[in-house]
């Protein structure tokens, strides 16, 4: 398969202008910075939703002390599994607007679905989490060995997506399918120059907040270890990877900035860009821009 790199050529839609009005109106900017700063998140994950259990199989397990949930088709037939990272800075947990999107993308790919309520910061660093998350992959491919598995992520759960198939890849154990990442965060330094500019555009995300979640999810480690920023990793031997960006997210100067390390690399790569979009859109899943990621899943997931 060829790499795509792909520009949406459909104008923004009116509610997404709306969207991003209401978070200036709302200074939504500034709430997040500071909850970022002063640890305020609350960690329960959001309830799954009355349509996700009345409509679809929902299992409820637990790996290391936290809750997992696999949510399938009822009439299960797919040999494909997702496993799901939740965004919110490696602070916030999963938030209804997860459940929506989930639900939305077990309908398109009749894929089961499987959302770990991973460990947050900053009672947790990103050594915890990978533990977490690597032993409920090691289970995954215990008790499903003929499913393929798709790594997909929004935001912080992009970057953990990626970082952990590059430490797979590092210790010879099995790689994803295929890995899926909107609006990813994979460079926690915050140190791309282009970041400024969008800084100044993003109406939902700073450079200050996102500098103090994560310097807590690296603890004391280097914020250039690839597990906590991958852009610095090896990026050759991976799986097939597919990123959804937009260009008012100030996340997207890290998205150009992997797309061009793997066009310098000759590396097979999926890109897809959306002109004046805000960070983790997608998540908003009633929107055009949303639906149209979403068939475009479907589509990636089949092949």
């Amino acid at each position: 398969m060829n790499s795509i790199d792909y520009r949406h050529s459909v104008s923004q839609s009116f509610q997404s202008q709306l969207i991003q009005m209401a978070m200036v109106i709302f200074g939504i900017k500034k709430q997040l910075e500071r909850k970022m700063i002063t640890n305020g998140f609350a960690q329960k994950p959001a309830k799954i939703t009355n349509s996700l259990l009345k409509n679809f199989n929902t299992q409820e397990a637990e790996q290391n002390s936290r809750k997992v949930w696999t949510i399938s088709p009822v009439d299960n037939k797919s040999d494909l599994i997702i496993l799901y990272f939740h965004g919110g800075a490696y602070m916030f947990n999963i938030s209804i607007m997860h459940w929506y999107l989930i639900e939305k993308l077990i309908r398109k790919t009749s894929a089961a679905i499987v959302v770990p309520d991973y460990p947050l910061t900053p009672e947790a660093s990103y050594k915890e989490t990978y533990i977490f998350v690597e032993a409920l992959f090691t289970r995954l491919i215990a008790e499903h060995p003929d499913k393929r598995i798709v790594f997909m992520g929004d935001s912080a759960g992009g970057g953990l997506a990626l970082g952990f198939a590059q430490q797979l890849r590092d210790e010879n154990k099995k790689q994803p399918d295929q890995i899926i990442i909107f609006s990813p965060w994979l460079d926690v330094t915050m140190g791309n120059p282009l970041s400024e500019r969008l800084d100044k555009e993003d109406k939902l995300l700073s450079i200050a907040g996102l500098k103090h979640a994560g310097q807590k999810y690296a603890a004391n480690s280097d914020l250039k270890d690839f597990r906590v920023s991958p852009v610095y990793g090896d990026l050759t031997g991976l799986c097939r990877i597919s990123l959804f960006t937009g260009t008012k997210d100030i996340l997207n100067a890290d998205a150009q900035k992997f797309r061009q390390l793997m066009k310098e690399q000759n590396i097979s790569f999926n890109y897809f860009e959306y002109p004046e979009m805000f960070h983790d859109w997608v998540i908003i899943s009633s929107l055009k821009e949303s639906v149209d990621v979403i068939n475009k899943v479907g589509d990636l997931v089949t092949v």
